[in-house]
C-alpha cells in the first residue's frame, strides 16, 4: 500500500511539474516593455497612427487590436527606448513591409499625385461650375425677347406670304407629301 502511495504522489508531482513547464512554455518570450519618458510614449503613439496594421485592412496600429500590431508596437517602444528618431522607425517598417505599412502615402513619386490630383480636380469643378453659371445667366437674358423693333408694316410681305401659302388648295403636294383634303 506504501508503494501505491509513493507512485500515486510521484505521478502527481509529474503532473505538476509539467505543467509548470508549460505554462512556463506558453508564457511569452518577449523582454519586460521598456519603460518610455512622456515625450517618448507620445511619440510612440504618434508613430501608431502613421503606420498601418499588415493585417487588419484601413486600420492604424493604434486602432487595431491584432497580435502582429501589438507586437509592431512593442518595436516601436524599444526602438525609442534605444534613442532611434521617429524617421529611422518609419523606414524600418518601409524596409520590412514596403510602402503599404504607412497611412498617409510619401509625398514623393507616384505618392505625390495622391496629394496633388484631388486638390487640381476640385478646382477644375469649381471653375467649370462657374464658367456654366456664367453661360445660363448669360443666356437667360439672350433668351428673353427684344422689345418689338419691327413695326406690323414691316411684316407685311411675310404675313402675305404666309396667307397664300394657307390660302393655296391642299391638291398640290409639297416635298413629296400627299396632297391634304378639305
Amino acid at each position: 500500500m506504501h508503494a501505491a502511495r509513493v507512485r500515486s504522489s510521484l505521478r502527481i508531482l509529474g503532473i505538476v511539474s509539467v505543467l509548470l513547464l508549460g505554462l512556463l512554455a506558453a508564457a511569452p518570450a518577449q523582454a519586460q516593455a521598456p519603460t518610455l519618458t512622456p515625450d517618448q510614449e507620445a511619440r510612440a503613439n504618434a508613430l501608431a497612427k502613421q503606420l498601418i496594421c499588415p493585417v487588419c485592412p484601413g486600420e492604424t496600429l493604434d486602432q487595431s487590436q491584432a497580435t502582429i500590431a501589438k507586437q509592431m508596437k512593442a518595436i516601436i517602444r524599444e526602438r525609442l527606448a534605444a534613442g532611434q528618431s521617429d524617421r529611422q522607425i518609419v523606414d524600418y517598417f518601409v524596409s520590412v513591409y514596403g510602402e503599404s505599412v504607412l497611412a498617409q502615402p510619401p509625398r514623393s513619386g507616384f505618392g505625390l499625385a495622391a496629394w496633388l490630383v484631388p486638390p487640381v480636380v476640385v478646382v477644375a469643378g469649381l471653375v467649370t461650375a462657374l464658367v456654366v453659371l456664367r453661360n445660363l445667366r448669360r443666356g437667360r437674358a439672350a433668351a428673353t425677347p427684344p422689345p418689338a423693333a419691327e413695326s406690323p408694316e414691316a411684316l407685311r410681305p411675310y404675313l402675305d406670304m404666309v396667307d397664300d401659302e394657307l390660302a393655296r388648295d391642299g391638291d398640290e403636294p409639297r416635298d413629296g407629301a400627299p396632297p391634304v383634303r378639305k
